[in-house]
């Protein structure tokens, strides 16, 4: 039997967790497409492009506002069961949002093992986290800001250590991240669940992980388990993003997944009109993007 996740009301149901965010898959994406325009500006002709990421993505930012009113998380950790979920790229759209709407956000790149936040935006791969945990670095003097606003920030992994989970676990993690939440909000780039501890390490610090799976990829039991490492680590999950589903799915078993209705599949309003159709994207696929909106997901307002 196929387990594969093929239906966000059966992930919710199987896992009694919410799906908080589905990103959808643009098969037109390069993967120089992966991120969405920092600062939310779009240059002429890439609204379109990337209009139904961008408005996933901001259904996410408003589902996790929405997770507790008065006390929205402040330091979340963004993981997958396993490598090539998207969770890299999840994380950067998600900080790229953030920031768009005039927040103070910091991206770290806690995969020290395999990083790749720098590599994404382009950045410089040198000092970085654990320069900044063994005392060897400030983290003004590491970190390296994204966009003209400078609302958003960027650390990189560092040297990488021998020993990530016992760095990403230790006294000094856990006051850097609460330094960071009390200016800004705080994401975290994390390795997969299940390879190893250092999500769930990272968790327990912060006030939860979100957990990337990825359509036609992630199975049902393989999600359970990863959630499991979590609640062992006493670390909460806020819910879980579906990623690269299709936007149109028929014939291919993800009817369920289709978005519907004028909000995904219409233009901006003066760029064709409302009900118009958007136009197809010019270029590029997202390796990492994709994903529909769920059953309570769906009752969000998107931002």
């Amino acid at each position: 039997m196929d387990r594969r996740i093929r239906s966000a009301e059966v992930v919710e149901r199987e896992t009694g967790h919410a799906v908080v965010g589905t990103i959808p898959f643009e098969k037109a994406f390069t993967p120089d497409d992966r991120l969405l325009p920092v600062g939310g500006g779009f240059a002429e002709g890439a609204q379109a492009k990337y209009y139904r990421v961008a408005e996933a993505v901001r259904e996410l930012r408003t589902n996790i506002q929405f997770m507790d009113v008065d006390h929205p998380p402040r330091v979340m950790v963004v993981t997958s069961p396993l490598p090539g979920d998207g969770k890299s790229t999840t994380s950067a759209n998600l900080a790229i949002v953030l920031a768009a709407s005039g927040q103070s956000v910091v991206l770290i790149d806690g995969d020290l093992r395999r990083p790749m936040v720098a590599k994404l935006f382009g950045l410089v791969e040198g000092a970085g986290l654990t320069d900044v945990l063994a005392g060897r670095a400030g983290f003004d003097d590491v970190a390296q800001p994204v966009g003209a606003d400078g609302n958003l920030v960027v650390l990189g992994a560092g040297l990488l250590p021998p020993n990530p989970s016992e760095v990403l676990g230790s006294g000094r993690m856990r006051d850097l991240l609460a330094d960071l939440a009390v200016r800004s909000t705080v994401i975290i780039d994390a390795p997969p669940l299940l390879p190893v501890t250092d999500a769930a390490v990272l968790a327990h610090h912060a006030d939860g992980a979100m957990v990337v799976a990825s359509v036609g990829k992630t199975t049902l039991e393989t999600l359970q388990k990863a959630i499991g490492h979590l609640d062992r680590a006493a670390a909460r999950c806020l819910g879980i993003v579906i990623n690269r589903v299709p936007v149109r799915g028929r014939g291919k078993g993800y009817d369920e997944y289709r978005y519907t209705g004028d909000y995904y599949s219409s233009a901006p309003a003066g760029r064709g009109g409302a009900g118009t159709p958007a136009p197809s994207p010019a270029s590029g696929a997202t390796a990492d993007t994709e994903a529909v909106p769920s059953r309570r997901s769906r009752r969000s307002a998107s931002a």
